[in-house]
């Protein structure tokens, strides 16, 4: 059995290429100031886990990760368009342990270096080492997957004006979300390396599953996990009142009195409380009662069980992919996703 360890390193191993076709596509130049907002995310690290799908998935269907690289670049491209997107909206201050784009050049700067990342994707795509026919599917599954993670991200918006969700309404948002974009990354990998409908669409089940599975598990984590190595405070969804599948799971199943007790807190301290006169362990007592209101009622363990179906669901799907290390890969992969700290 491979180890976390090892798969780490395979990761940073690879990651090493799609950085260099990265900043390839994004290089230092006038006008200064876009460009620079432009990488600011990229060169703040992440693991480049979704380039990495892309190649993985190449190489599980028999073909060299090489060709698939400007694909793999293409998608963390979207992957970061997003997250500069998202941090607008939320008004978020740091990410990657930096500033976040629009707190150091302004939302203004923050939406334009989006929007080159966004069609930067693109021109990745154009440069892809594959026929012609590879290329306007590989275009065609980006496109259906910025559709969906521009939907789901309308949800959750859509989600913050309402006191509840159903589950059925967030697993609908949670898989345009997180979920297409995994999607797209695992089936751009077999579109790359493989002529098999069959193995592609496998892949690209794989990585749907494996999507929502993460959003689930960083939502469970953040109630459960050690809050030195979540590296925020514990119960940071609950202040800010955001809508997960444990919140939904809750309010399908709490009595009317034990929503009123999770209402007083669910929402309540979204920004800092520092200077407000609202003291700070005071509001860690009532985010802990809410976590426990949670527990008494199974949602954590039931976004937890949910989360680890859906991982054994997309590795199911691999099962008629060649065994192979890269195969193994993807099934550690998605394993770790739902076993992992933080």
């Amino acid at each position: 059995m491979v180890s976390y360890d090892e798969l780490f390193e395979r990761i940073r191993e690879k990651a090493k290429f799609v950085d260099e076709k990265l900043f390839e596509i994004i290089p230092e130049k006038e006008p200064k100031v876009l460009y620079e907002a432009a990488r600011h995310y990229p060169l703040a690290g992440g693991k480049r886990v979704r380039p990495f799908v892309v190649l993985t998935s190449t190489e599980a269907v028999g073909g060299d990760w090489r060709k698939a690289l400007y694909p793999a670049v293409a998608i963390e491209l979207i992957h970061n368009y997003s997250l500069v997107h998202d941090d607008i909206m939320d008004m978020d201050e740091t990410r990657r342990g930096k500033p976040t784009v629009h707190r150091v050049w302004g939302i203004n700067m923050a939406i334009l270096a989006g929007d080159l990342l966004f069609s930067k994707a693109f021109e990745a795509i154009s440069r892809a080492e594959v026929p012609p026919e590879k290329k306007a599917k590989i275009l065609e599954t980006i496109v259906l997957a910025s559709n969906e993670l521009c939907e789901g991200q309308a949800m959750d918006l859509e989600f913050e004006n309402r006191e509840a969700v159903t589950i059925e309404e967030y697993m609908n948002m949670v898989s345009g979300k997180t979920g297409a974009l995994f999607e797209a990354s695992a089936k751009i990998g077999g579109i790359v390396g493989s002529e098999s409908e069959e193995y592609i669409n496998a892949l690209a089940r794989w990585g749907r599953n494996v999507g929502i599975a993460f959003q689930i598990w960083d939502d469970v984590l953040d109630l459960i996990a050690d809050e030195k190595k979540l590296g925020k405070p514990v119960g940071s969804d609950i202040r800010k009142g955001k809508k997960t599948l444990i919140v939904a799971h809750f309010f399908e199943n709490a009595d009317e009195k034990a929503k009123e007790r999770f209402l007083k807190v669910f929402g309540k301290y979204a920004g800092d409380v520092r200077g407000s006169g609202i003291i700070e362990e005071d509001v860690k007592a009532e985010v802990m009662e809410a976590i426990e209101l949670l527990k008494e009622y199974g949602s954590i363990d039931y976004a937890a069980k949910v989360a680890k179906e859906l991982v054994d669901k997309a590795n199911e799907a691999l099962s008629i992919l060649p065994e192979s290390k890269a195969r193994r890969d993807l099934e550690l992969l998605a394993n770790f996703i739902v076993e992992r700290e933080y």
